[in-house]
């Protein structure tokens, strides 16, 4: 399994549940229908205005055939939530799962 980590700081408090809307309702539909994909975790600390979302990918290949919805929606995400510095993407391969 590989996962993208996307990291978002600086968001502003009034616009982070509209954002989670759009991204549930516009987003996550196109990135279900991605080949290999397994699911999501999206994380949030409103005390400090950062979030996460974390996508898991059934292989390598599937992950990197991803990358265009997943851009998008992260562009979009950036639109809607107006964070202070862009997001920060990673990749990862899955190595110990419990």
């Amino acid at each position: 399994m590989h996962v993208r980590l996307s990291r978002f700081a600086g968001l502003p408090p009034e616009r982070i549940d509209d954002t989670i809307d759009e991204f549930r309702e516009q987003q996550l539909p196109e990135l279900e229908r991605q080949a290999g994909f397994k699911g999501v975790l999206v994380m949030l600390n409103r005390g400090t205005g950062q979030a996460a979302a974390l996508t898991f990918w059934e292989s390598e290949a599937n992950l990197h055939a991803s990358e265009k919805v997943a851009s998008r929606a992260r562009e979009a995400a950036v639109a809607s939530a107006q964070p202070a510095r862009e997001p920060i993407v990673d990749r990862y391969e899955v190595v110990l799962q419990r």
